[in-house]
């Protein structure tokens, strides 16, 4: 899954960050065109727009468990 930079998505959506900024902090929701693209480049599931927070959390919490799975393995 690829990392969710309000800046980045943005500037790829030609929108503000600001409006970006809220759909993530699960004030607002995107449009539908815009739930489709960020399905199809960050694998968001539509549903997710029902908790965003939730699932950007277990995402980040996902990405750092699995960046220090690769580390012990390096490791060993």
């Amino acid at each position: 899954m690829k990392e969710f930079k309000v800046k980045k998505i943005a500037k790829e959506l030609n929108i503000s960050h600001s409006a970006v900024s809220q759909w993530f902090n699960g004030l607002t929701l995107p449009k539908y065109k815009y739930m489709l693209l960020l399905n199809e480049t960050y694998n968001i599931p539509f549903e997710a727009w029902k908790d965003i927070k939730s699932y950007v959390d277990e995402s980040i919490t996902s990405k750092q468990n699995n960046k220090q799975l690769q580390k012990n393995k390096d490791m060993e």
